[in-house]
């Protein structure tokens, strides 16, 4: 957990942003340090899916969540489309993708959208999404649930996708967005926060 993770906990904590019997989501699970976190603030209640990319990864959140009866575990890249993606390497677990970047391809995954995966729940607390720059294709796949959704915490890495993601989030589904690491209001003309929540 670094010191974004730290600043992230506060903000949902401070604000109440889950209580108990809510659906929250973690998109992009890694290691599971927010899924840890939602089980905390939701106990048995509520509902967590949690979201993994890579098979050895799952398999650790599996192991590590797995007594938890209020866990969906998915392994599959969440994105604009249901189907294959394929994954590319990274320096370390965390920065395994689905977008290249120069790593090289490692294997595929199936691939589902938010919309698809959520169709049946009525409203979500939060969805968390670190994907290391596929952000933007996750966003694109979640134009029914987004209406649905109250918080989305999203990790933005690249500043070629922040316009339209700043778009999606604001202007198109009427959110209000902090930039968390500096806790200013995001505007249409914000530059990119590395971080950010975005509320009703």
């Amino acid at each position: 957990m670094d010191h974004h993770d730290v600043k992230n906990f506060d903000t949902i904590r401070k604000n109440s942003l889950i209580g108990l019997g809510d659906v929250v989501v973690d998109v992009g699970a890694c290691q599971g340090v927010y899924t840890q976190l939602f089980h905390e603030l939701l106990g048995a209640t509520g509902k967590i899916y949690c979201i993994e990319l890579m098979p050895h990864m799952f398999s650790f959140l599996e192991m590590r969540f797995g007594h938890m009866t209020n866990i969906d575990f998915i392994n599959a890249a969440v994105s604009d489309g249901v189907g294959t993606e394929s994954i590319y390497g990274g320096d370390s677990d965390e920065t395994f993708n689905i977008l290249g970047g120069g790593g090289v391809k490692v294997g595929e995954a199936k691939s589902t959208t938010l919309d698809n995966l959520l169709k049946d729940e009525k409203e979500i607390a939060l969805i968390k999404i670190d994907v290391e720059g596929a952000e933007l294709k996750v966003l694109r796949g979640m134009k029914d649930v987004i209406k649905r959704t109250n918080n989305i915490l999203i990790e933005v890495h690249y500043d070629e996708v922040w316009p339209e993601i700043r778009k999606i989030l604001i202007e198109d589904n009427g959110l209000s967005c902090y930039n968390i690491e500096t806790e200013e209001k995001v505007t249409m003309e914000s530059p990119r926060p590395y971080q950010c929540i975005c509320g009703r």
